[in-house]
């Protein structure tokens, strides 16, 4: 209730003391503040600190999370908190201020807060504080948590890491498919979702093949993301991205190699009967 820093790691922004500002940090972060009002994303501010050589005050690389955290924790405009929700003073509806130097004023730290949705991917309101709500952030694109990468390890075997939606550099590309394991593979988002619309309409084996009153709403424009990918987990497990190949910008569709859902329980079928074909468990 003094507003007393409280003890653990140095805050990015601060020195060791807490209270004074950190003249480089405290500058980032009012930058980073800035820009995110302006309508930068905060991998695009995490990205930036990496390529400039920031590190967190324990050592570690910036990114997305830590970025949100930091720029929408209320230490940032001096007030004080306990696990992200404002300590009013006793009697009042005023938040209990700091003892330490605030980098912006309460409304700046406002306006960024309101740039971050509820239910974002990533806590706001500092390190400590829970997500404003238990409902998770919906995925805007079909492929996103359907495509595995195909990228070759040390040990001859594929990563089939997942591939998560970033934001592209181009607009034929506004956004990307890219592998969170291994980095090394990475596929244009809107021309990966036509493969997969092509493999759902056009290669689909008979068995896997969607009923006819399926293919016309979704054609007609009548079903939403979320649908979309029930119908398309409804009829394969996933797809594995084969790496593209450096200088060739051309579009190959057989990149985007389908598993389907009916192949791989006709395999899981053998693998059961295998021990009776051997005469191995007693008779059938």
């Amino acid at each position: 209730m003094e507003g007393v820093p409280h003890s653990g790691p140095r805050p990015f922004g601060w020195q060791e003391d807490r209270i004074t500002l950190h003249p480089h940090e405290a500058a980032l972060v009012r930058q980073a503040i800035s820009d995110r009002i302006g309508g930068k994303a905060a991998r695009a501010i995490a990205r930036d600190w990496c390529e400039l050589g920031v590190s967190g005050t324990r050592g570690g690389r910036p990114n997305a999370q830590t970025v949100t955290q930091i720029i929408t924790a209320p230490r940032v405009c001096g007030y004080r908190a306990n696990r992200g929700v404002l300590m009013p003073v006793p009697g009042t509806t005023e938040p209990v201020s700091g003892q330490w130097v605030p980098i912006v004023t309460p409304e700046q730290w406002q306006a960024v807060r309101a740039t971050f949705s509820l239910g974002g991917p990533y806590p706001r309101g500092g390190s400590g504080a829970p997500r404003s709500t238990a409902e998770k952030a919906k995925p805007r694109t079909i492929g996103s948590g359907l495509l595995r990468c195909g990228a070759e390890r040390s040990d001859g075997t594929e990563c089939r890491g997942a591939m998560s939606r970033q934001k592209g550099r181009s607009k034929r590309s506004p956004y990307v498919y890219t592998c969170r394991s291994c980095r090394r593979c990475s596929i244009s988002g809107p021309l990966a979702d036509e493969a997969l619309e092509r493999l759902l309409f056009s290669a689909a084996p008979v068995h896997a093949s969607l009923p006819e009153s399926v293919r016309r709403r979704w054609r007609d424009g009548d079903m939403g993301v979320e649908e979309k990918r029930r119908t398309i987990r409804s009829v394969l497990t996933c797809c594995v991205v084969r790496p593209g190949v450096k200088g060739n910008p051309s579009w190959d569709h057989a990149r985007v190699r389908p598993e389907w859902r009916s192949a791989a329980r006709a395999e899981a079928s053998a693998v059961d009967r295998e021990p009776f074909r051997h005469g191995v468990g007693g008779s059938p």
